[in-house]
């Protein structure tokens, strides 16, 4: 089947099966397909309403057309979010990444500048000072000085260029939004990942299971965000020995967190994101923002395996950011990456 005959499958709206699916995907990765039938692709995709064994072989695709980061994985995790969410909030999965590194769980984190927000992770770290744009080796020499290391999507999947011009021309969160945070290049096999709604969620926990992930959790607030929130309760989808659960109503009281109204949790461009992450690495952040970090932070050590309870993770989060070894080990990564780089000043 050629492009054109998925094209007017999709225009009647049915499913791809898994070859078709692939087939497309491999065509548009590999630039041997123009931007208005990728455009009309994603279009048609959007409007039909992507299948979970359509996504999943997309997934396969993007993974295999990444540049792999080598490194043990193991007991590892990535802490992401799909976007688009419209909430403008804080980077609250990347300071739960440090937090959770400081915690003695290694982090590997896969992320990119802004789409849908005013400050994406990659816009923050370099803010800060971390050199983003690292290769595979960089990245592999600073995850092994740090047990923390953060890829920057556009130095890992080349192929994503082909697709690039459509995104933008079309305008609308589409398909890639949910696979990207699916695509670590590290092999990632346990996630932590938020969703602009619980669909998605329930979708995205389906597709890590059908990818033989060892452990997820996906997840979507009650009030919208791609976060596990602190203003409402939140929908979990776990995905744990092979089962995946039925969504699992979340309140943050249960573990001892305090509700907050969600102006507390805005943030801004990346110099008012910035000074907030700073502010929670040195334990000085406001009881909302703090507490956010810690909630995320204590899922991600949870669902990496070394705990048992959210309520053991809440315990080694808290205590890596007040005894200080959280902004310490930001500093630290700070310093390699530019290491790394080459770029660093004594």
């Amino acid at each position: 089947m050629d492009f054109k005959e998925i094209l007017n499958k999709l225009s009647f709206s049915e499913d791809l099966t898994k070859i078709e699916a692939e087939s497309a995907m491999n065509l548009i990765m590999s630039g041997d397909i123009s931007d208005p039938q990728i455009a009309a692709f994603i279009t048609a995709m959007r409007l039909k309403g992507e299948s979970v064994e359509e996504l999943t072989a997309f997934v396969k695709v993007m993974r295999s057309k990444a540049v792999k980061v080598e490194v043990n994985v193991d007991g590892a995790i990535d802490l992401v979010g799909t976007g688009g969410d419209q909430s403008g909030t804080f980077n609250i999965s990347t300071s739960a990444s440090f937090i959770t590194a400081a915690a003695g769980v290694p982090v590997i984190k896969h992320g990119n500048r802004s789409a849908s927000s005013k400050c994406g992770s990659a816009d923050v770290l370099e803010h800060l000072g971390a050199a983003i744009e690292l290769g595979k080796e960089q990245v592999e020499q600073v995850y092994k000085e740090v047990g923390m290391a953060f890829m920057f999507a556009p130095m890992f999947h080349p192929a994503m260029k082909h697709v690039m011009p459509a995104r933008r021309e079309v305008g609308f969160r589409t398909f890639f939004n949910i696979l990207g945070p699916m695509v670590n290049p590290a092999g990632v096999q346990r996630y932590v990942i938020g969703a602009f709604n619980k669909e998605t969620a329930e979708k995205m926990v389906h597709i890590l299971a059908n990818l033989g992930t060892e452990f997820a959790y996906t997840f979507n607030a009650h009030d919208g965000l791609d976060e596990v929130s602190l203003t409402s309760q939140s929908e979990i989808f776990e995905l744990k020995d092979n089962l995946v659960s039925t969504s699992i109503v979340f309140d943050p009281e249960s573990i001892g967190f305090e509700k907050v109204e969600m102006k507390a949790l805005m943030g801004g461009g990346k110099e008012e994101n910035a000074e907030i992450l700073t502010n929670i690495m040195a334990n000085k952040a406001t009881d909302a923002q703090k507490g956010i970090a810690l909630l995320n932070a204590a899922f991600a050590i949870q669902a990496s395996g070394k705990v048992k309870t959210l309520e053991e993770g809440k315990e080694l989060a808290e205590e890596a950011l007040e005894s200080g070894k959280a902004r310490k080990l930001f500093n630290d990564f700070v310093d390699a990456t530019n290491d790394a780089m080459g770029t660093f000043k004594f």
